[in-house]
């Protein structure tokens, strides 16, 4: 069993959907207008993307996010300048130990529609 799905409510749809294109290389592959966008990425995860029902910024629980892995930290870096010079003013970047003494680069950036999205590299990464 894999995870290969994630369903992301929004009150943009068109942007959100829009900045994971940009930015994460995701195609869309259907859609319903500005109420709902399907997207793919090279590994065939499916993103959908849809209007919530009020059609407000989603409620989502304190911490809530999603995550891209690069296997690389000057992978981070490069995102990190390419979502700054878009002008998203993504927070900057720390290094975590997520156990056995790795560090871990990672940062947060808040995606259209208040969806908060981190970018590091996996855990185990760097090693101290």
């Amino acid at each position: 069993m894999r995870l290969q799905h994630l369903n992301l409510a929004t009150s943009d749809v068109v942007a959100l959907a829009a900045f994971f294109e940009r930015f994460f290389g995701f195609t869309p592959s259907a859609g319903r207008g500005d109420a709902l966008v399907v997207l793919r990425n090279k590994e065939d995860f499916v993103l959908t993307v849809m209007r919530g029902k009020t059609g407000e910024a989603a409620n989502y629980p304190a911490n809530f996010h999603i995550g891209f892995y690069y296997d690389e930290a000057s992978e981070v870096e490069a995102k990190h300048a390419e979502l700054t010079a878009a002008g998203l003013n993504p927070g900057r970047i720390a290094f975590m130990d997520r156990g056995g003494g790795a560090r871990v680069p990672h940062f947060y950036c808040n995606a259209p529609g208040d969806v908060l999205v981190e970018i590091c590299t996996p855990p185990g990464g760097l090693t101290a």
